[in-house]
């Protein structure tokens, strides 16, 4: 959106300064250049969270709740900015640039209990491939141990854009450019659950903290067509754009759980077990694939010029990306509870049976809208 609102803000800048040239396509000329500054506030599509993480009772079963997960998250709205720079090397050719951040932002989600007698039991939910049938494991139990789990996501985008553009005669006020060149694009996510379980009085005080993390990395790498329609009326200037670049996803899950206690040294000093809850060695590490992928993305806007150099405007875009993977989408509920101290076995851990949770890419869609505030200067 910076590149067509920045372009319709320049066009109504110089058409107070010199004359359009019939069939030059507008009224700019080579060896002009220009930079605009964005401040961007964005909404993410929710990331799905459909493992429940947290019940209340057998998870499926008549009256259970779900107190935490299996529904969705999100850090909406989200501030960020985008900087844009052109240069127009003849009256119908130019080239410009693009970059926006959108800088990390995390909201997480939490639920407790004190562990006494007339307090709920805070129960982690899986699916137990060992006795093939939904089992759980105590985050908190009356009145032996208190309990708290929370899940948190932390997000960032961030992309960039190099096109050529080639502009159409004018007619009137309107001005029509095609553009083509590179666009890329990366969204980065972490889903994190942890939860601790202490002792409660009588007993003697422990440490017992887990860790489940799930990040997830996308970087998009494609080429890119669009076209962009500027109107120029008075002080007053309009633009609308719509752009569809075509390439490669490049996807990445990391996964890692761990599990710190002093359970087993006689609540000595804590130490650290490889594997939480839902990341155990049959699914940590980092997996990696690439997938075709889609990204187009329209936009609006509305400029006043204050100055014949200077325009400044506020729009709307929507940018859509499609073969994308969200970090908690990626957590696999068949769990062998053996390959993890977690659940309460003494160490070292002693696998016996099938090796899950294993991995599998699970992919979906992403957008972001956003609404801007910009300036632009023509110099």
């Amino acid at each position: 959106m910076a590149v067509a609102v920045f372009v319709a803000g320049l066009a109504a800048g110089a058409a107070s300064a010199q004359t359009t040239t019939p069939g030059a396509g507008g009224p700019f000329r080579s060896g002009q250049g220009s930079v605009s500054v964005e401040a961007l506030l964005m909404w993410f599509k929710a990331s799905p969270t459909p493992a429940p993480v947290i019940t209340d009772g057998l998870y499926g079963q008549p009256g259970t709740s779900v107190l935490l997960g299996g529904g969705t998250l999100d850090t909406n709205p989200n501030p960020g900015f985008r900087i844009t720079g052109s240069y127009a090397l003849d009256s119908r050719w130019g080239v410009e640039a693009v970059g926006f951040y959108v800088p990390s932002r995390s909201t997480s989600r939490s639920v407790s209990s004190n562990g006494t007698l007339e307090s709920t039991d805070l129960l982690l939910p899986f699916f137990d491939v060992t006795q093939n049938r939904e089992n759980v494991s105590e985050i908190s139990f009356s009145p032996f141990w208190a309990g708290t789990a929370q899940e948190t996501l932390t997000n960032n985008l961030g992309g960039g854009e190099l096109n050529a553009t080639w502009a159409l005669s004018a007619q009137g006020p309107w001005r029509i450019d095609l553009l083509g060149g590179f666009r890329y694009l990366q969204l980065r996510e972490k889903y994190t659950i942890t939860t601790t379980s202490p002792n409660i009085p009588p007993f003697p005080e422990d440490i017992w903290n887990t860790t489940d993390q799930f990040d997830a990395t996308n970087r998009f790498y494609g080429l890119q067509l669009g076209v962009r329609a500027n109107y120029d009326q008075g002080p007053w200037v309009a633009s609308g754009f719509a752009k569809l670049a075509l390439g490669t996803m490049q996807q990445s899950v990391s996964i890692s759980g761990s599990l710190e206690t002093n359970d087993f040294n006689d609540f000595g000093a804590a130490q650290s077990f490889p594997s939480g809850y839902f990341a155990l060695p049959t699914n940590s590490g980092t997996h990696k694939q690439n997938e075709f992928a889609a990204v187009p993305e329209v936009g609006l806007s509305l400029g006043y010029r204050i100055t014949p150099a200077a325009t400044l405007y506020v729009g709307y875009s929507f940018l859509y990306a499609s073969n994308v993977v969200r970090p908690a989408a990626q957590v696999n509920r068949n769990i062998n509870p053996t390959y993890s101290v977690a659940y309460g076995g003494n160490p070292p851990a002693q696998p016996a049976g099938a090796a899950q949770p294993t991995f599998s890419f699970n992919t979906t869609d992403f957008w972001a809208q956003s609404l801007t505030l910009g300036l632009a200067y023509r110099f």
